[in-house]
C-alpha cells in the first residue's frame, strides 16, 4: 500500500519530469507502475508522489542494421516480439500476467538482484537513456546496476540502446530454482555465436554476487541467504554457466 501517495504529476516535457523527479519520495512510472508494489516497505512508506513518464517514455522497440532500440514505457508483452530469444529470457523470468503490466522502465527502476532478463541486457551490451543521459553519455548495464534506488529514481528513464545488437548472436536462459516458475537461486543467460570468426561464447550470471557479472573461472558467490549459501551458489554458478551456453549453442547450430 501507498499510504502517503497523494499526488500524480503527468509532465509534459523530460525537462519538467527531471525537475519533479528532484523532489523528495517522488518515483517515476512507466506505465501501470507495476514495480511500485514491489519496492521495500520503507520505501513504499515515504512514497508522496508518482511521476507519469507514459505520454513521454517510448512503448516499442525498433532494429536498424545492428542498432537496438528498446523504449522504457514497453511492457515485457510486447517487448517479447524484439525475438525468439528474448522472450524465451522473458518467459523464463516473468508470468504472463506480470508481462502484460510490467515495463522496461519498472524494471530498470527496480533493479532486481536476479533479473535475467537485466542479464540479458547487459550480454547484448545495453545501454540505458535517459533524459539526462544522452547516447553519447549513456549509462551501461555494469554501471546501471550499481546505482542505489535513490539515484535511480531521480533520472527519467527514456529506454536502452545496443548499438552493436546482432542476429548472429544467439542466447537462452537457465537457472536453478525450487520450482520451474520461481525467481533464480542462481541463474545465467549464456550467449553464442552464430559464423565465423567464433568470438567465443560467454555468459552473465545473476545470484552469485550483488549485480549480474560475466562468468569467470573461479568465480566465488558473496551471497548467502535462506535460499542457498554462498558455497552452493558458487557450485551453481558453475553449472547455470555451462548449461546456458550449452543451450545458446544449440541455438547457433540450429542457423
Amino acid at each position: 500500500m501507498l499510504h502517503h501517495l497523494h499526488t500524480i504529476y503527468h509532465p509534459i516535457s523530460t525537462q519538467e519530469a527531471h525537475a519533479r523527479l528532484q523532489e523528495r519520495a517522488t518515483y517515476p512510472v512507466y506505465g501501470y507502475g507495476a514495480y511500485l508494489p514491489r519496492l521495500p516497505y520503507s520505501v513504499r512508506r515515504e512514497l508522496e508522489a508518482i511521476v507519469d513518464l507514459s505520454a513521454l517514455a517510448p512503448s516499442h522497440w525498433q532494429l536498424n542494421e545492428h542498432r537496438l532500440e528498446v523504449g522504457s514505457a514497453i511492457t515485457a508483452a510486447r517487448a517479447r516480439s524484439i525475438s525468439s530469444d528474448v522472450a524465451a529470457v522473458i518467459d523464463a523470468e516473468l508470468p504472463r500476467t506480470l508481462q502484460n503490466t510490467i515495463t522496461l522502465g519498472d524494471l530498470l527502476m527496480e533493479c532486481p538482484q536476479d533479473s535475467l532478463i537485466l542479464a540479458m541486457l547487459q550480454g547484448i551490451g545495453a545501454r540505458v537513456i535517459t533524459a539526462e543521459h544522452d547516447e553519447n553519455a549513456a549509462i551501461d548495464m555494469p554501471r546501471w546496476c550499481t546505482l542505489s534506488l535513490e539515484e535511480r529514481r531521480r533520472l527519467a528513464i527514456l529506454g536502452v540502446i545496443a548499438s552493436d545488437y546482432a542476429a548472429n548472436w544467439r542466447f537462452a536462459p537457465y537457472k536453478v530454482s525450487r520450482t520451474p516458475s520461481d525467481a533464480p537461486i542462481v541463474g545465467a543467460v549464456g550467449f553464442a555465436f552464430h559464423g565465423e570468426p567464433d568470438p567465443g561464447a560467454f555468459s552473465i550470471l545473476v545470484g552469485v554476487l550483488e549485480h549480474p557479472v560475466r562468468y569467470y573461472e573461479g568465480i566465488r558467490s558473496t551471497r548467502h541467504d535462506y535460499k542457498g549459501s554462498a558455497e552452493y551458489r558458487t557450485a551453481m554458478a558453475r553449472v547455470a554457466h555451462e548449461e546456458s551456453i550449452r543451450r545458446a549453442r544449440e541455438l547457433a547450430h540450429s542457423g
